[in-house]
């Protein structure tokens, strides 16, 4: 009998000495609201749920959005310096740690978001080494979500119908150049008060992409979308580089299998929730959708124009690096 309990507090205190599996908390932030028709929140949806699956749980994800964490730009200062773990934004906001990124949100870069996808993986591996290496971050999730376009109280089929409107862009170097190549002089206005010059008449046409048509009540003042497509619209997912290379081997392939099954459900989920903003304006606003407009060729022709005035910007000082980043997203885009 004594040899029986002997036996079984050494088996008793066998179970109990063994290390529990090690969790890591994440934090994963984002400005917008936490609706199903935001594809900044279902991105974060996905992607908490895929890292936490296929970590069985040592990876523990809570989504902060609406900006809980900070402003845009405080978040992205966060995660560079690995005080959040996850950051989904647009592209533009990163292109301030990352000027190479640029590129990818030139006018006319992508004739259509398959162009982009083809260029998207086939320089995913260089310009994850490139962020990680400039900025301490690791690309997560890289997605299009819509084309900019534009947005109208009057029907716009070409060049010279938009040149006869008071157009709104916002100030953006690359905007206004690109404006300016069409031999438009843009209307100033902010953001906050667009809806109301527009309804006012201050405001004949501006550019932006179709999610707005319903976080922002565009459909109730916007009658016409020509289909111009100057640039699409590129939003991104950061994970901080010192919190990947804080897990163990085991659980950096869990995540890196979570980036890659995140990545077509991502697709799929924007491109639904841009559907759908489309076909409700349609439906209940009876906004018209113009499709390109007739000389479509002339709108892209001089927009490329303007890319050798950020050769130096993407090649961070160096143009003639800058131009050879470009081509090779151009080019990698099987044009």
């Amino acid at each position: 009998m004594v040899i029986i309990l002997g036996l079984a507090l050494i088996v008793s205190l066998t179970v109990t000495q063994t290390p529990l599996a090690k969790t890591y908390k994440w934090k994963i932030g984002h400005a917008n609201a936490a609706l199903d028709n935001s594809a900044l929140h279902v991105t974060a949806m996905i992607f908490k749920e895929l890292v936490e699956k296929y970590s069985n749980g040592q990876i523990q994800a809570e989504i902060y959005p609406s900006g809980q964490l900070g402003s845009d730009a405080e978040m992205a200062d966060l995660v560079v310096s690995g005080a959040q773990e996850v950051f989904v934004t647009s592209l533009n906001l990163i292109t301030n740690y990352a000027p190479r990124f640029r590129a990818l949100i030139l006018p006319y870069m992508f004739e259509n978001n398959q162009n982009f996808r083809k260029a998207r993986e086939a320089l995913w591996i260089e310009f994850n080494d490139y962020l990680v290496k400039r900025a301490n971050l690791r690309i997560a999730v890289l997605w299009d979500s819509g084309y900019r376009h534009v947005m109208s109280t009057k029907p716009v089929r070409t060049l010279d119908e938009l040149r006869k409107m008071k157009f709104r862009v916002p100030p953006s170097p690359v905007m206004i150049k690109m404006v300016e190549s069409w031999g438009i002089s843009p209307t100033p206005v902010e953001w906050s008060e667009l809806f109301n010059a527009v309804q006012l008449g201050v405001v004949d046409a501006f550019e932006v992409d179709d999610s707005v048509l319903i976080s922002a009540r565009m459909k109730e003042v916007v009658k016409f979308i020509t289909d111009d497509d100057h640039i699409l619209q590129v939003s991104i997912a950061v994970l901080s580089e010192e919190a990947y290379q804080k897990l163990p081997d085991d659980l950096k392939k869990a995540v890196d299998k979570a980036i890659v099954d995140t990545k077509p459900r991502v697709d799929d989920r924007s491109a639904g929730i841009l559907k759908e903003a489309r076909d409700i304006s349609t439906k209940e606003n009876g906004v018209q959708f113009l499709g390109r407009p007739t000389d479509y060729d002339e709108w892209a022709q001089k927009a490329r124009t303007i890319w050798p005035d950020f050769y130096k910007d993407v090649g961070e000082g160096d143009a003639e690096l800058g131009k050879q980043i470009i081509d090779k997203v151009f080019n990698a885009a099987d044009k």
